[in-house]
């Protein structure tokens, strides 16, 4: 197995040679590699690794036993087969399908040794034509990026099969446009909405809430069991997460990274209307079930069942709630964690306490996604220092 070291502004990929006959270790093989400007934390992962897996292969002289002349589609099939059941999620596998679906007519009948930048550029450029199923709308750059992200792992694989020397639709996406701001409401809205929430059902205004108060993400807060809640310490412990994909049964899973399984905190209010919606759940369990509720139910539970709800369920109201009050239809459930994002870095949080809070592996990851929310800070805070420097 290769190792990667960073050395200033390259990296040193190392690959282990073994043992010789007589039981001594070999030297080891070493490489120097710089990479191209521009990546994302996430991106030059991806590069590295895929320069240790061309490197060890080099030097370890590994045969190449696999069909150069297999089409994409040909490789996706065995790909679906033998890779990413062992690799995916299952509810990633069912969204994976859906980009298939829409890169297949285009890119499916080229060998892989064919396949070459320029087909996918045009291929995401006939993408951006392709009107949604649902709305008639051209597919959201979201979608296209989705696609793009959905090829560079399946080649990515196709590489480290050696059925390919590198990965052809490295760096062939380009968003289009300007990236839209997240959809956050702000602090009047959210106390309207607040107020709004105490005259709904007490399920429906402690799912909500507490998505506003801890950024959790709504299948994380479908994922609570009882048993997740600490009032001493006033935590929630954050370490499930409910998908539900059209066609499939509800599918209860682990974070996706260890930053994903955390604690995260309520206030004694919020501590409250826990306490209150377990009572009313404790009588519906008692009354319709004939049994005791346990800490190893589901806080938010589907009536009569022991499974959970699922997100859906929450965004449908979600709608309903915002069109009965008059606020803005834009929003939906996932708003409120960038809310609640946008609020601690405005109250001044730190970036990694942020990124710890909302289960984000890297603090680039929260720094990406809420640019806008620290320019703003950035810029109150060069006002200030000018005020107070008379400049």
């Amino acid at each position: 197995m290769a190792s990667i070291r960073k050395r200033n502004g390259s990296y040193l990929i190392v690959v282990s040679m073994g043992y010789d006959y007589d039981g001594n270790r070999r030297k080891p093989r070493q490489k120097t590699v710089r990479p191209p400007e521009g990546l994302t934390p996430k991106q030059l992962e991806k590069w590295l690794n895929e320069q240790a897996v061309l490197f060890e292969r080099e030097c370890k002289d590994t045969p190449q036993t696999v069909d150069k002349s297999i089409t994409l589609e040909a490789y996706i099939n065995i790909w679906l087969r033998d890779i990413a059941p062992n690799k995916l999620a299952r509810s990633t596998v069912v969204r994976e399908k859906q980009d298939i679906d829409r890169l297949l007519p285009y890119l499916g009948r080229y060998k892989l040794t064919e396949l070459r930048p320029e087909h996918f550029r045009k291929f995401y450029a006939e993408l951006r034509k392709t009107p949604n199923q649902f709305t008639g709308k051209p597919l959201s750059e979201c979608t296209i990026e989705g696609v793009h992200a959905c090829l560079c792992g399946i080649l990515s694989d196709a590489m480290e099969g050696g059925f390919l020397d590198h990965n052809p639709a490295w760096r062939t996406y380009r968003y289009a446009g300007k990236k839209k701001e997240k959809k956050i409401a702000d602090e009047e809205t959210t106390q309207k909405l607040i107020a709004a929430l105490e005259n709904e059902s007490i399920k429906y205004e402690t799912y909500f809430k507490l998505i506003i108060a801890t950024g959790m993400r709504r299948g994380e807060c479908c994922g609570l069991k009882w048993g997740d809640i600490n009032y001493q310490e006033h935590t929630i412990h954050i370490q499930r997460n409910v998908v539900k994909v059209t066609g499939e049964e509800i599918i209860v899973k682990e974070p996706k990274t260890a930053a994903g399984d955390r604690y995260v905190y309520f206030s004694p209010e919020m501590g409250s209307l826990l306490k209150e919606y377990r009572k009313e759940c404790d009588w519906e369990a008692e009354a319709y079930e004939n049994r005791t509720l346990t800490e190893d139910d589901y806080v938010f539970r589907r009536h009569g069942l022991q499974l959970p709800m699922t997100p859906n369920s929450f965004t449908w109201r979600m709608k309903l709630i915002l069109k009965k009050n008059g606020l803005p239809e834009k929003l939906n459930v996932h708003s409120l964690r960038h809310t609640n994002a946008s609020l601690l870095i405005a109250n001044g949080t730190d970036v990694a306490t942020v990124a710890g809070l909302l289960g984000h592996s890297q603090p680039s990851t929260t720094l990406d996604i809420y640019t806008h929310a620290f320019d703003k800070n950035k810029k109150a805070a060069s006002e200030v220092l000018q005020k107070g420097l008379e400049i």
